[in-house]
């Protein structure tokens, strides 16, 4: 039946259309933002997933800054337990040549006395953000190493002040027949600061390799979630080609089915 009210190839046409259009605005979504998933109506169970990665994700790269924090800190502190021990080697010189028996003894005390002041002056000022772990003052340095609640290591401080950390207040070289005890409680100070370093030093290296860990799992879940939600952007541009086609051949049969209801009037001539 000829009609004018009704044109069943036109709804057709246009419907075919719509549905064109449709896939080409989600492909040029895809196109725009790299994304194959970007909103839960694309793919919600996916989207999910997809967001509790990036979640992680977040919280990772925090974990990364928390380790970044240690490892400054820690370093720190190791800088400060190299410079006392190096403050030791002086300190052992000065007690060695306190033997002499031409030398005056209160001047090389002196000495003494302010390589001890420099001891306690490099422990004060070994902090990092607020944070010494070479004073005798308690602090413990934690870190975090993952995205549990217990997953973290923590260094508590070592105690290299002069006084109660080393005990080389008890030094004076100007009296000659100190000279053993004082070069015991010199040795044992350095025995201090060695096993210091030590502590240090592994601890560091812990943390070095804990965020290199943690960098590792930062990329691979960033991998992860790319196969989920990323477009391959070769079949993007493929698939945009054939429905831009598709749109214009579209158009095109809506444009027939429209001038349909014009032959009738061929019947009025």
């Amino acid at each position: 039946m000829a009609s004018i009210n009704t044109n069943s190839a036109s709804m057709a046409a246009l419907r075919t259309l719509n549905m064109t259009q449709n896939s080409l605005g989600k492909v040029q979504s895809q196109l725009e933002t790299g994304l194959r998933v970007n909103s839960a109506k694309d793919a919600p169970a996916t989207f999910v997933i997809a967001q509790g990665m990036r979640a992680d994700i977040g919280a990772l790269n925090a974990v990364s800054e928390g380790i970044a924090f240690g490892q400054a800190t820690i370093g720190m502190a190791m800088a400060g337990a190299t410079a006392i021990s190096d403050q030791l080697t002086t300190l052992k010189e000065l007690a060695t040549q306190a033997k002499n028996e031409g030398l005056d003894g209160s001047v090389i005390q002196d000495q003494v006395t302010e390589v001890l002041a420099q001891i306690d002056a490099i422990t004060s000022t070994s902090a990092f953000n607020g944070v010494n772990l070479i004073t005798a003052t308690a602090t413990t340095l934690t870190v975090p190493t993952g995205l549990g609640a217990t997953d973290n290591v923590a260094f508590t401080n070592i105690d290299l002040s002069s006084t109660t950390g080393l005990a080389l207040n008890t030094i004076d070289v100007s009296v000659i027949a100190n000279n053993a005890a004082d070069m015991a409680t010199i040795d044992a100070a350095i025995a201090s600061v060695g096993s210091a370093l030590t502590s240090i030093g592994t601890f560091s290296s812990r943390l070095d390799d804990q965020g290199e860990f943690t960098q590792l799992l930062t990329d691979t879940m960033k991998e992860g979630l790319g196969v989920l939600v990323d477009a391959d952007m070769a079949e993007v541009a493929a698939e945009l080609t054939a429905l831009q086609t598709k749109e214009q051949l579209n158009i095109q049969s809506l444009s027939i089915a429209n001038s349909a209801p014009q032959t009738i009037l061929a019947l009025f001539r």
